[in-house]
Parts: structure tokens; sequence; C-alpha cells
């Protein structure tokens, strides 16, 4: 890997970027970035989760030049113009709400600006959100069908040794594990890769000109792919198993730490 060809990094944001429940850009990571981008190189979020769900943070003081949202399935420039739409069939995502309604299993679906709870709305409000002050996007679609917007992903919580038994009972969708119990459902046809690789033709780039940081299952492909992959300190030890560099922990100064050791800043 030659880090003086890195063009692009890009970044998960829960438990990389900021630590799960919190709003805030670590400081080092922020000030981190702030010195890539005075070195001309562009910064990329790609994420789980919804654009509107992106805490305020990022947008405000980072100010990234694309968005890869709910798992490559919707990807935004910095005008908020989506340039990547893809949902799943609308056959499986009424599959899934119903088995969840039945067996007890909060699901929302991440629609284009909002999201839709059709079972288990106090879970979302608790443990989704996990002190966010954006209840506001939650919906309660508890009582009600799927309307004519399909949603761009699912998002599920609750036993995941049931969620499990779904993999393979429907092959057109991605289970990805976010965290215990929870899991970010979306189509094959999308995920983190297929959005940054139209962000990266739309810059003629390649991958050999990236840097990627995570910590979950849905950052495995995006690592694999990048020039240089960096797992935080507190990733999956799947993660850590195929990145390039394991760094600290997220409350350890991990991304200050990894780009110091790969003299990228």
């Amino acid at each position: 890997m030659d880090i003086k060809n890195i063009k692009l990094a890009i970044f998960d944001i829960d438990d990389t970027l900021i630590e799960r429940g919190e709003i805030l850009i670590k400081p080092s990571a922020y000030q981190a970035i702030k010195t890539l981008e005075e070195k001309g190189v562009q910064v990329m979020i790609a994420t789980g989760r919804a654009y509107y769900f992106i805490q305020d943070d990022v947008f405000q003081r980072v100010k990234p030049d694309y968005v890869v949202t709910i798992n490559g399935s919707c990807v935004f420039n910095k005008e908020r113009d989506h340039i990547v739409y893809i949902t799943p069939t609308r056959q499986d995502v009424e599959a899934i709400i119903q088995i969840c309604r039945q067996h007890n299993i909060g699901v929302a679906g991440k629609m284009l600006d909002e999201m839709h709870v059709y079972h288990g709305l106090e879970t979302f409000l608790t443990s989704y959100l996990k002190g966010s002050p954006k209840e506001h996007i939650l919906l309660d679609y508890q009582d009600a069908e799927l309307g004519d917007e399909i949603p761009m992903g699912l998002f599920l919580m609750g036993d995941e040794t049931f969620i499990e038994t779904l993999r393979p009972v429907y092959p057109e969708l991605k289970f990805a594990k976010a965290y215990r119990d929870a899991y970010d459902i979306y189509s094959v046809n999308a995920g983190k890769i297929k959005g940054i690789e139209t962000v990266l033709g739309k810059l003629s780039l390649t991958w050999d000109e990236v840097i990627a940081f995570g910590d979950a299952e849905n950052d495995q492909d995006m690592l694999r792919h990048a020039a240089i992959g960096v797992a935080m300190g507190n990733a999956t030890d799947t993660l850590k198993e195929i990145a390039d560099y394991v760094t600290t922990d997220i409350d350890d100064h991990g991304i200050y730490n990894a780009l110091k050791h790969l003299n990228l800043i």
C-alpha cells in the first residue's frame, strides 16, 4: 500500500467516528480529519444510518463530500441530491414486517425522509434512539400497512437467534448485525461497496486511493477493498482479522492514532 496515493478517506459513524449513544465526533478524530482535508484528501461517510438520523455534528463540522447511507441503499452528494436509491422488493419487506409482528421483533423502515415503525415503537424510542434528540423521525405505523413508498432498509431489534433464522429464507436481503439483538436489512443489490463505487466513478478514483475506517460487520467489504482498511480497537474480531491495521479504541483516539501511525497527518 502506498499511503502517498490516498485521496479519499471513508468513515463509518457509530463506534468509529462517534461513540454509540453520543452526538459529537471525538475531538482528536475531528482534528485528524481536518488535517486530512487540508492535505487535499476528500472525506466520505459510509453508514447504516439514514441521512436524517446522522448526528448533526457530522454535517456542521466535517461537511463530508459524499454520504453513503442505509448501507449503500441511498447516496447523497454535498448538496443533498441523492445519486443512488435502491429498495428491497415490496414482497420481502411486507413478509419481514409480518414476521416481526408475529414474533415480537421490533421493526422499522428507513424511508427517504423519516422512519416508519411497524412494531416495537417503545423499543425504538429507547434502545434505538439511545438519547438522540431525533425522536421526531420515528413515526408510528404499528397499525398500518406498507404504503406506496418502499423502505430502502429495515432495522430489526429483538432476539438475534431468531433473526438469524431469517437469513437463508430471504436470499435477496442482506442481514448485517449492527450490535447485539439489532440488525440492518437491505437489498443485496445495495451495500456500502456499491454506493462507494458510484462515488469513486464520479471522482475518477480507484480503491487504491482509499483509506477506510470501521468497526462492524457491515464494514467488512469496504475494509477489504480499500488500499488501507483500518479496524477500530473496539471492532469485531472478524473485522480486525481482515484489516490492514488495527488502531486503538474510539475512546482512545483511534482515528487520530491510525492516521498518525500511517504518516497521513
